[in-house]
């Protein structure tokens, strides 16, 4: 026997059964709502060329300190995939012919190689809805409705969307002073205001060189939200005929129209760090939670880099982990899929206990039956243990009368069920 020390790599997890039965009930819940939206599911590789994955940041050093990144054995330069949006997006510029709309969504494992803390790993997993080859904000609304249907799908009952726009901010960016080679590190400092608060940002901001006043003037913008009518009306005035704010008020107007009336708010120190965000940011928040459920935007530019054509795209990203650590508190985790056992009094009844196994099998049920020929009372142990609700007892006496006893394993209930209707007592 080798004699070695087991560890897990740094940065990754286990799930054992009752978490990832957990995490399955989510991610099932939420590709339902996707479908029901007309998304198609989509699955990419997990190893990319480093060329592809570096092509949104235009240089791989900016990306290359949290890639996993290696050599193969022919010299060619590959890298584990950072997230799912530039796959896709590869995908799609390699079929060009693809009827648009494009609507996919994905669930998958993604690497990144970054400080190691609690809720955040170097080996996840992300579920992901985007639209492709369509300007219209009705893509936006239909991205942010699909967060909130599976938000409301998964048992959160409070919602809080917030809405941004970045056509919007970089109006506000110019009023406020901000130099254009300074921006995109205003955009990543205000991007940390809920893990940082107000002291900290303003020194952030000043130690990347922007002014005082400018520092003043986003102090100032960045601590105006509320309801939409209000915020683009003052905004109006900073910035008057921005792009940012006729797309917000027709957004607004088709989240109206879908039945979306309430739960959301324009919150202009939304930023969403990410540099590829070309339109509409959004997240959207649970009470419970104390980071968002859900966030994306429109990143209209990012196919172009591909293929040199332009095909917008909008898109959301689901937060697996958040909306497990919440429900694994809430709820007791289910130790097992299994609904009944089938348990063999001795040796003669077990061919008899396969064959009920099977044909309840067939009529849909989850159904388990001994495989270590063990006695009555082990099988009953062992099943109570694994959280199976019912076991079925075959012996000799009941299946001369075509029964067999089923007993609750919650409860001590037994009952004898004819064999052929045994299949409706699970029903």
């Amino acid at each position: 026997m080798i004699n070695m020390e087991l560890e897990r790599v740094r940065g990754t997890a286990d799930y054992l059964p009752p978490e990832q039965l957990l995490r399955n009930e989510i991610v099932n819940t939420c590709i339902k709502v996707f479908e029901k939206y007309g998304f198609l599911p989509l699955d990419t590789p997990v190893l990319e060329r480093w060329e592809t994955l570096t092509i949104k940041s235009g240089s791989g050093e900016a990306i290359a300190k949290e890639t996993y990144n290696f050599k193969d054995q022919g010299g060619r330069r590959l890298g584990l995939r950072f997230d799912l949006t530039v796959p896709s997006a590869r995908v799609l510029a390699m079929n060009p012919r693809m009827p648009m709309p494009f609507k996919r969504y994905q669930y998958g494992r993604v690497f990144r190689y970054g400080e190691v803390k609690p809720g955040r790993l170097r080996e996840f997993y992300q579920l992901d809805a985007d639209v492709y080859g369509t300007k219209s904000l009705m893509a936006d609304a239909e991205c942010i409705a699909v967060a909130i249907d599976c938000f409301k799908e998964l048992g959160f009952k409070n919602y809080e969307v917030r809405i941004n726009n970045r056509k919007l901010l970089q109006g506000l960016m110019n009023y406020a002073g901000v130099r254009p080679d300074r921006t995109l590190q205003a955009y990543r400092a205000i991007d940390k205001l809920d893990k940082i608060g107000i002291k900290r940002l303003q020194k952030e901001l000043e130690d990347n060189g922007i002014s005082n006043e400018s520092v003043k003037n986003l102090l100032r913008i960045i601590k105006i939200k509320g309801m939409p009518s209000e915020v683009l009306k003052k905004v109006k005035k900073w910035v008057p005929g921005n792009a940012g704010i006729k797309e917000l008020k027709e957004l607004i107007n088709y989240l109206n129209a879908m039945g979306i009336k309430k739960g959301y708010s324009i919150d202009l120190s939304l930023v969403r760090g990410l540099d590829y965000y070309t339109g509409t940011i959004f997240e959207v928040s649970a009470k419970e939670l104390n980071v968002s459920f859900a966030g994306g935007g429109r990143y209209d530019d990012m196919i172009q880099q591909f293929i040199g054509t332009k095909i917008p795209a909008v898109g959301i990203s689901i937060g697996i982990e958040p909306v497990y650590q919440t429900l694994a508190k809430k709820k007791e985790l289910k130790k097992t899929m299994t609904m009944a056992y089938v348990a063999p009094v001795s040796e003669a009844q077990l061919i008899k206990a396969l064959s009920i196994t099977s044909k309840l099998r067939k009529k849909g049920i989850n159904v388990e039956t001994d495989l270590k020929n063990r006695s009555l009372t082990k099988n009953i142990e062992y099943a109570a243990k694994k959280g199976i609700k019912y076991i079925l007892i075959v012996g000799e006496r009941d299946l001369k009368e075509g029964k067999v006893t089923v007993r609750n394993l919650l409860t001590g209930k037994e009952q004898r069920v004819k064999l052929g209707i045994l299949h409706v007592f699970f029903k």
